[in-house]
């Protein structure tokens, strides 16, 4: 039982989307603009089961056009119950295809690629897919973002292969309200499918979190998650910067 709890936790932690503005789990449809740059890092502790860990992530993103981005993400594990390194990279892109009214809609799909090691339990050992949908908008001080995605999986060990679910859908809802030009007060919950077969618990979780704007290139970030269930990490903090030139 020991090692299933471990094993979900780990699954948790890889899945969650870092790429999204930290330290939200659901994206939103903005795109950085022809040629702008962003350089994303961020670091979460957590614990589920009992079990202490500490993640991070890494992230690159280039405004191709005015509609279109590609980014990626490289998640790094300081302290799990595996082991510690690098894991599954991923490589992607996001295209905002409408804007209009304060409704902006996206479109993000993403590879996965086996960088991590599988038998630390950092990765899948061969390539996956992921696909999200994406829809913001504001009103006032409001922004509202919503997503839906799948994730497609392969996994190197047969084991893996048995106890995993391939295919995965997970859903989440965040909103943000501007104080003003600086401080921005965000919350976040979601809901995925277990990737575990045997499990029959949806991971959910909340978030609550405050990203402070000093100027328009930098943003610092703070966040708190909990697990709404046993399937989702007990508790989480974090803290990110975030670049943008």
């Amino acid at each position: 039982m020991k090692k299933i709890l471990c094993a979900s936790w780990l699954l948790c932690v890889m899945m969650k989307p870092a790429f999204a503005a930290h330290p939200l789990v659901t994206d939103d449809a903005g795109v950085q603009g022809d040629g702008r740059h962003q350089i994303e890092t961020n670091t979460d502790w957590s614990r589920q089961a009992g079990q202490a860990g500490h993640t991070g992530a890494f992230t690159y993103t280039y405004g191709v056009t005015d509609r279109l981005d590609l980014f990626a993400n490289l998640p790094l594990t300081f302290q799990s119950p595996g082991g510690s390194g690098v894991g599954d990279y991923s490589l992607g892109a996001k295209w905002r295809y409408y804007d209009r009214d304060g409704l902006a809609l996206a479109l993000k799909p993403e590879l996965f690629l086996p960088s991590g090691d599988v038998d630390k339990g950092l990765g899948n050992g061969r390539s996956g897919l992921g696909l999200t949908a994406i829809a913001s908008y504001e009103i006032g001080p409001w922004t509202l973002h919503g997503n839906a995605g799948l994730n497609y999986s392969r996994y190197q060990l047969d084991s893996d292969d048995a106890a995993k679910r391939r295919l995965v859908w997970r859903t989440s809802a965040a909103v943000w309200y501007a104080l003003n030009e600086q401080w921005r007060l965000v919350a976040d919950t979601g809901l995925a499918q277990n990737a575990d077969r045997a499990n029959r618990t949806w991971p959910a979780y909340g978030l609550v979190g405050v990203i402070w704007s000093p100027n328009e290139s930098v943003d610092l970030d703070v966040g708190a998650k909990f697990g709404l269930n046993k399937a989702e990490v007990t508790r989480q903090f974090g803290l990110g910067v975030t670049l943008h030139f």
